[in-house]
């Protein structure tokens, strides 16, 4: 969805500005309110004023990435005076006031969970007028982040001269700074046999791997083998590709290859439950394609304890997950992902390797799907690079310079130098004289590389956490903070069935709220039929019929809360043939809170002055509604397959009491009022029933709207997991808290960013969540304003530059 209001976000305009938008063009201009010119982005004078973060209106609603982050964080802590430029998706206003930077993780949670458990997280929702979703990364960002490299430039060199003498012991010394790596800790220097790259059963049980004996994997098949492995044993590389069902991920295909890359396996597999998503982009799998399939897991489980000799060890990429889609226990594994590990000890994505390492192309985007049999040789052949070279030489490989971009040719020395063209952003930090603290557990920032005046601080506890920063912050000038707890919590629902579980619910959960149930209908309705009527309202994601009632009902699920909203409140007791139709909101434990999280959106601060509207056309919707007030931003969101706008849109006043008439106006468009309630969706989220690049709890019948049902819906949370979601909202109460005290004791003038960074994962990638702000004073907020406005609580975000 495009960005609610118009020029800057995050400071607030003066009155007199107005915006316009062409979305035909994707353009926006901000309007001089005297001469009606347009005025370009602002370069204000920083030598005064209160430092600021603004948006453009076409940047509001985009996805940032890590390296966009990153270009705030490094402005911020550098500016132009250290050789760093501007963000190119925003504008920090007064970066020489900047009197501090705080970067918060949340480890493990995304924007998922930020809704989900939105009534939560007041803290966050108050403090921050800046949201963006975030593209998730499977690296460390914190790392990649003090590992950035900048151009050298005279005011961040730390070295007297830009040369360096190339000389034997400072080669002899590079090679001995390999031993701080995560995998030459971990296996040493030295070659050895494949026997000393197995995983333990205590690593195997940290990664979810299916253990013999453990809870949870008690119907699991186990293979046949033994313990007389050696180095000599045959290595077989295994790939799995699944779809989501009413249970999970399950099965679809499975590819067993030996030691010499021979396909030994390839067999596709018909899950037992219904399929909700073919994941056809990652599995290449389609209904089409499964159709005529009559293997069952049973089979295939039979065909690989039948193939696989009692020494056998098996190699895969992330093998945990494959292990779990085949409900297959083996204990003798090696798993690439955790032999070639980043810098910062996270994994490297398996295409990523086979390019670098292999000089192999796999996953390619023109293809349907990933290859499994490929992706298992792949596998294969890199644990094999890996037994045969050591770890030594991988480690020289530089894969996470490769991963940056930021591997560089070797020049030839010239009378013993080499000039060197970029520093550190640690070592720039230190050329400025400032400081940086990370507190959290040990371990988690990648700082062997860095140089400059950083610390890390090892917490073991919240609490700790908490004192220690209350302690540091006024000496340091950038500051990284984790809390241990969050961390401990999160891993044990990052990854296996519970993780798929909890996930299945918080979906199931947003889907809820932008549900309702319509019935009774008229014997001749279809699914078709009932889209007519509830398009009204908004986009719709999905209908689906329910014919195990005595009359004909219907299941329709919006693409936003407002289309769900509009269609309790316009279209329960509509006449149809006659007869009233009742248009009403699933009850379950899951939505009794419901309207109190409604009410408190309608109150969201990125809701402000905004209202939603449906069923006008893009050219009339200026005309119509700018008679009851000024309008500064408009958002109308497109049909991704048609380029389309779409009939609803966004529109955000100036001031409560031209929103307060547009609510209350009655517009019509082809003699038929047109539907105005108060927006509910902040401005960063495209759809409720979507926050996954995945959007895939939802089955091909739904979304064609031509579903149809015949058994009941599931039954809603079970008393284990009502404890859990118990648990987890505390969990998510106290957080909030923590946040809270931690921004409290930040100083005036530091820009705070809270990241929860998203989820990676084999069934698809969960947006994370960033929250910007910069902490200021609410008098001098009043003294920009002239004295128009109260005195704010000086704990707020800046909200007026």
């Amino acid at each position: 969805m495009l960005g609610k209001q118009g020029g800057t976000f995050g400071c607030k305009r003066k009155s007199g500005d107005a915006l316009v938008s062409d979305h035909r063009a994707g353009k926006s201009r901000k309007l001089h309110d005297n001469t009606g010119e347009p005025e370009l982005s602002p370069q204000p004078q920083e030598s005064k004023g209160t430092p600021c973060l603004s948006l453009s209106f076409d940047e509001v609603h985009k996805t940032i990435t890590q390296k966009q982050l990153i270009e705030l964080l490094l402005f911020a802590a550098l500016g132009v005076k250290h050789n760093v430029k501007q963000p190119s998706w925003c504008y920090l206003h007064h970066q020489k006031n900047i009197c501090g930077v705080n970067v918060t993780v949340l480890e493990g949670l995304t924007q998922l969970h930020f809704y989900r458990y939105y009534l939560q997280f007041k803290n966050l929702r108050k403090r921050y007028r800046i949201r963006q979703s975030f593209l998730p990364s499977s690296g460390n960002v914190l790392s990649d982040i003090f590992n950035t490299k900048l151009p050298v430039s005279e005011s961040n060199s730390p070295l007297p001269e830009r040369t360096i003498s190339v000389t034997t012991n400072n080669l002899d010394h590079q090679k001995e700074d390999l031993t701080w790596h995560p995998v030459i800790r971990k296996y040493g220097t030295e070659t050895q046999g494949l026997t000393h790259y197995l995983l333990s059963t205590e690593e195997m049980g940290k990664k979810a791997f299916p253990l013999k004996g453990h809870p949870g994997y008690e119907t699991f098949l186990c293979t046949e083998s033994d313990d007389c492995v050696s180095d000599s044993s045959p290595l077989y590389g295994l790939d799995c590709e699944m779809c989501l069902t009413e249970r999970g991920n399950e099965l679809t295909r499975v590819s067993l290859v030996d030691s010499g890359g021979r396909c030994l396996l390839d067999e596709l597999v018909k899950p037992e439950n219904r399929i909700l998503n073919y994941l056809t982009r990652y599995s290449g799998i389609t209904k089409a394609l499964l159709k005529p399939v009559t293997t069952r897991l049973k089979d295939v489980q039979a065909k690989l304890k039948e193939t696989l000799p009692r020494d056998a060890v098996l190699v895969g990429h992330s093998l945990n997950h494959d292990l779990q889609a085949l409900n297959l226990i083996h204990p003798h594994v090696i798993d690439t992902s955790l032999l070639f590990r980043r810098e910062s000890g996270q994994r490297f994505k398996l295409k990523f390797l086979a390019e670098a390492v292999l000089n192999k192309k796999i996953q390619c985007e023109g293809k349907n799907g990933h290859n499994p049999t490929e992706d298992a040789v792949a596998a294969l052949e890199l644990a094999q690079y890996f037994i045969s070279r050591g770890p030594k030489k991988v480690v020289e490989l530089n894969l996470d310079g490769v991963w940056r971009g930021h591997a560089t040719v070797k020049e030839t020395p010239v009378n013993g130098a080499v000039h060197i063209p970029h520093i550190r952003f640690t070592e720039a930090l230190q050329a400025a004289g400032r400081s940086a603290v990370h507190l959290g557990r040990a371990a988690r920032i990648d700082t062997s590389r860095t140089a400059g005046q950083w610390r890390t601080v090892k917490c073991i506890s919240d609490g700790e956490v908490l004192s220690s920063f209350k302690r540091e912050i006024p000496s340091c000038f950038f500051s990284v903070v984790q809390f241990p707890s969050l961390a401990e919590k999160t891993e044990a629902f990052s990854t296996g069935k519970k993780s798929d579980e909890l996930f299945q619910k918080m979906l199931a959960r947003q889907r809820e709220m932008c549900t309702v149930y319509v019935g009774p209908l008229p014997k001749d309705w279809t699914a078709m039929s009932v889209r007519k009527l509830f398009r009204r309202c908004g986009p719709i994601q999905s209908v689906r019929l329910l014919n195990f009632t005595k009359r004909a009902h219907a299941i329709v699920e919006f693409e936003l809360l407002e289309g769900a909203c509009l269609a309790v409140g316009s279209l329960n007791g509509y006449e149809l043939d006659g007869h009233s139709i009742k248009v009403l909101r699933p009850v379950k434990e899951s939505t009794l809170d419901l309207e109190v999280i409604l009410q408190e959106l309608e109150n969201d601060v990125l809701n402000e002055n905004v209202i939603y509207i449906s069923g006008m056309p893009e050219q009339d919707l200026q005309q119509a509604f700018c008679q009851f007030g000024t309008i500064e931003g408009m958002a109308l969101p497109k049909k991704p397959s048609l380029r389309k706008h779409r009939k609803h849109a966004f529109i955000k006043y100036q001031n409560v009491e031209s929103m307060e008439a547009a609510l209350n106006s009655s517009v019509e468009h082809k003699g038929r009022k047109v539907k105005v309630c108060k927006a509910l969706t902040p401005s960063h989220l495209q759809s409720w029933t979507g926050q996954t690049q995945l959007q895939q709890y939802h089955s091909e019948e739904w979304n064609s709207g031509e579903g149809e049902s015949s058994v009941p819906e599931e039954s809603d949370y079970s008393d284990q997991q009502l404890c859990h979601e118990s648990e987890m909202k505390d969990l998510m109460r106290k957080l909030d808290r923590k946040v809270g005290k931690l921004f409290k004791a930040l100083p005036k003038n530091t820009l705070s960013v809270i990241l929860l960074p998203g989820q990676t994962r084999a069934d698809g990638d969960f947006s994370g969540l960033c929250l910007i702000g910069v902490k200021g004073s609410s008098s001098a907020e009043s003294k920009k304003n002239s004295g128009s406005e109260l005195e704010r609580d000086s704990e707020r975000i800046v909200t007026h530059c």
